[in-house]
């Protein structure tokens, strides 16, 4: 059977998996290997500072699963919630676009296979798609609060 963009998985090998390796982190210290389902992509966002970063955010990619933003105070709307996780990959500066539209076509590929894998740890790996030199990866535990005037 073809494998599309609904059964791919994304894989994330940033650093050797070791004692000091951890499942969440807010800050991505030590989340050493995460892997996500691509059906759980909800946005890709691109900047660049100096270098180009690509944020590919996924829900219910948490420990937990977030909260709703809700509350009510007499200065307006207030609440919690926990940040969707996300995996962050550094590319040649001004190669953001083309990441994106090669990892997405390498979702859709039929000969891609299951698991698309980004690994950073074996030596001569060939990455996925062109120009991607690292990534982080982070999965939050702690809320967020907001507030409005509104």
């Amino acid at each position: 059977m073809a494998q599309i963009f609904g059964d791919k998985l994304l894989m994330f090998h940033v650093s050797a998996v070791d004692s000091d390796s951890v499942a969440n982190a807010d800050n991505g210290a030590n989340l050493d290997l995460a892997a996500f389902p691509a059906k759980n992509i909800s946005s890709i966002a691109a900047e660049n500072n100096g270098s180009g970063l690509i944020y590919i955010y996924f829900q219910g990619g948490t420990k937990y699963e977030a909260g709703s933003i809700f509350g009510t105070t007499s200065a307006g709307t207030a609440g919690e919630g926990v940040e969707q996780a996300f995996v962050r990959l550094t590319c040649t500066s001004g190669k953001e676009a083309a990441v994106i539209e090669d990892l997405w076509a390498a979702m859709n590929s039929v000969s891609a296979g299951p698991v698309i894998k980004f690994d950073f740890v074996t030596s001569g790996y060939s990455q996925p798609v062109d120009n991607v030199t690292a990534a982080q990866v982070r999965r939050h535990v702690t809320t967020i609060t907001t507030a409005s005037d509104s």
